[in-house]
């Protein structure tokens, strides 16, 4: 039987899921605060972390948790300073664990001089993993391709796809991801409502009924015949 991610209406909720977008780190990662109740969680904390932190206190609010949605460095590079300040757990793929620490995707290899700062007290999520944000509650999407535990995080009416879809692009696969898994979790996105908002792990947002209409790679995954 085929999982369903989509998330219904929360008629519990007395406001709107706020999404906070701050674009952070030498790699401008977009990390996401997302809050409600006077609670958040902390997405893709990719650098920058003073800077995440005045937005946190900016509006009061007690993070919950940090998450990433993939193990490269520019996702997770001010974690451990967040860390530090907060005392809370790091979320992130069981799949994508050791690519934190692997040698090959090393911050100075891309960037020389750049180090980064493993998160303690590190928990991890398989397919299907469910969280709240004050009255909201969220779900993990895999979505490999990008890396072995690359995850979109699904909510009500919209989609935070990190480094798996982008505004008129999708990610790449040449740094540790699979084109075959990429291909089936694309095409999972393109069964979702038109009218679904998209939060990429980079640049700006747009829904899907843009990128079907515009995306050249998401239209060919939309209308390939073969079975993904």
């Amino acid at each position: 039987m085929r999982k369903t991610y989509n998330i219904g209406k929360d008629r519990m909720a007395l406001n709107l899921l706020k999404i906070r977008k701050i674009t952070v780190g030498p790699l401008m990662t977009d990390c996401y605060i997302l809050s409600n109740s006077g609670e958040c969680v902390i997405m893709d904390a990719g650098g920058n972390g003073e800077k995440i932190m005045e937005e946190i206190e900016k509006f009061d609010l007690k993070p919950k948790f940090i998450i990433a949605t993939h193990g490269h460095f520019d996702h997770f590079l001010s974690a451990a300073y967040l860390q530090k300040n907060y005392d809370i757990p790091f979320y992130i793929n069981a799949k994508d664990r050791k690519l934190m620490t692997a040698p090959e995707f090393s911050p100075d290899r891309f960037i020389p001089g750049l180090k980064a700062e493993i998160p303690e007290n590190i928990l991890t999520f398989e397919d299907g993993f469910k969280f709240s944000v004050g009255e909201h509650q969220l779900q993990i999407m895999e979505t490999s391709g990008h890396t072995p535990g690359s995850s979109c995080i699904i909510g009500d009416g919209f989609i935070l796809s990190g480094d798996t879809l982008f505004r008129l692009s999708i990610g790449r696969t040449d740094i540790g991801g699979n084109d075959d898994d990429m291909l089936r979790s694309l095409k999972m996105i393109t069964q979702m409502k038109e009218s679904t908002r998209i939060y990429p792990g980079h640049g700006e947002p747009s829904d899907i009924r843009y990128e079907l209409l515009n995306n050249v790679y998401f239209q060919n995954v939309a209308n390939r015949n073969s079975r993904l």
